[in-house]
């Protein structure tokens, strides 16, 4: 058995208000990702304006959501202007060097401060078809 894949999971604060609200370039910066990434797209991003959500107790005051589906699985974004934060995402069965990727972010948003995981995923993915 051997891993199925690998999941970058970035969160940033501190970020533009321009930027976060900024609808177009977060669609830019999906496809930005992808390229960076070294990966295919199986289609084009979808964002949409996300209003706040009121049964959070106003932990969440709204921004973008967004996603693009790649041939390797997919990455996805949230904004969150009004708190200078973004969560990012990029799920791949194919490995990809962060650094750039992160790089990348921490200059598009002006993030003041983030945090990156990376973990392995599906640790027991069968090398071969079971059915």
């Amino acid at each position: 058995m051997a891993k199925f894949g690998e999941h970058l999971t970035y969160d940033a604060y501190g970020c533009s208000y321009q930027a976060l609200s900024n609808m177009e370039l977060c669609f830019d910066v999906l496809n930005d990702l992808v390229k960076l990434a070294k990966m295919r797209k199986l289609t084009e991003p979808v964002i949409i304006k996300a209003d706040g959500n009121t049964t959070l107790g106003g932990k969440d005051p709204g921004g973008f959501s967004g996603f693009v589906i790649i041939e390797e699985s997919h990455i996805s974004i949230h904004t969150f202007a009004k708190r200078g934060f973004i969560t990012l995402d990029v799920y791949s069965c194919k490995p990809f060097e962060e650094g750039k990727i992160v790089e990348y972010l921490n200059k598009t948003f002006e993030a003041k401060d983030f945090d990156v995981t990376k973990t392995s995923r599906g640790l027991k993915y069968p090398n071969e078809n079971i059915y």
